[in-house]
């Protein structure tokens, strides 16, 4: 079992912000995981499961950061008109982009640019464009905090927008899904989401991708956008030029930035519109996480 100390995290996250993990460990098969899950019990540590970091910034982290990215690999069964694939947690989300775009299939290719891993992907329910990744979900196989291997069907378990049971049920090792053969050419779609993109979104830069997520009926990068944060920055952080909702690192930025401007840009929101906005992106510090438990739970 390799557990390492006091690890910088800024290498691990998209946006290259980050803390001292006190553990950090990423398991290479499924008995060494559950003998890190043993090992996190047996010191009463806050666990925060991660893939590529997509969706976290991380402050100096009193517990252990556990990567699944060495859990790769996908399985493709065809059936008449759908795919069923089977993929493992660590496995690039960009894997299915590319696979749903080379046999036309469809919801992936909505998701095209996301630097996310499967897991991270289905803990979230990533989405975008009118299209979340627990749409053609058939089934989740994970491992509980009790170290024990579960398999749960879609309808046992409930998604909602950027939602999910995971982390708090265990980590994901596996998702199935059933995907379907689009009747259009889903290619010519995926080129103008992509160019989208990259018009609007600061894909070449460090970013942590959205930091709010939408209010119902409204959008946040408008409202961060009317209150005056595109463009503001805070140190060596910033809300992009190019999308108000998206943090950038301007290079050495630190997680206490993070967190002012963030506090900075639901001040504003709220005293302009009464809306009190909800963090997308996670901020993970001290001995609170997303994941198993809270300080004092």
């Amino acid at each position: 079992m390799s557990i390492q100390k006091s690890v910088k995290l800024s290498p691990f996250t998209t946006i290259k912000v980050g803390g001292i993990a006190k553990y950090f460990s990423q398991p290479t098969d499924e008995e060494e995981l559950k003998r890190v899950i043993f090992f996190v019990q047996d010191k009463s540590l806050e666990v925060f499961p991660l893939g590529r970091g997509a969706n976290t910034i991380f402050g100096d982290f009193e517990g252990l950061v556990l990567s699944t990215v060495n859990f790769r690999g996908i399985e493709v069964e065809k059936k008449e008109q759908y795919f069923l694939i089977r993929a493992k947690a660590g496995t690039p989300l960009s894997e299915l982009v590319k696979f749903s775009l080379e046999e036309n299939l469809e919801g992936f290719y909505r998701l095209g640019g996301f630097p996310a891993t499967v897991g991270g992907a289905v803990a979230m329910n990533a989405g975008a464009f009118g299209y979340e990744i627990s749409q053609h979900l058939v089934e989740v196989v994970f491992i509980d905090w009790e170290g024990r291997l579960q398999i749960a069907k879609k309808e046992d378990l409930h998604f909602s927008y950027r939602k999910s049971p995971f982390p708090e049920l265990g980590i994901v090792l596996m998702a199935t899904f059933e995907v379907p053969t689009a009747k259009h050419k889903v290619e010519e779609e995926f080129e103008r989401i992509r160019k989208k993109r990259k018009q609007t979104q600061p894909i070449n830069m460090p970013t942590s991708g959205s930091t709010f997520k939408n209010p119902q009926g409204e959008y946040a990068g408008r409202l961060l956008e009317k209150v005056g944060m595109r463009g503001y920055r805070m140190g060596n952080i910033a809300f992009s030029e190019l999308h108000a909702n998206f943090l950038v690192n301007l290079g050495g930025g630190t997680y206490q930035e993070v967190v002012r401007i963030v506090q900075e840009a639901k001040r504003r929101v709220f005293e302009n519109f009464g809306i009190v906005l909800e963090e997308e992106v996670k901020l993970v510090e001290g001995c609170s996480a997303y994941g198993r438990k809270v300080c004092g739970a």
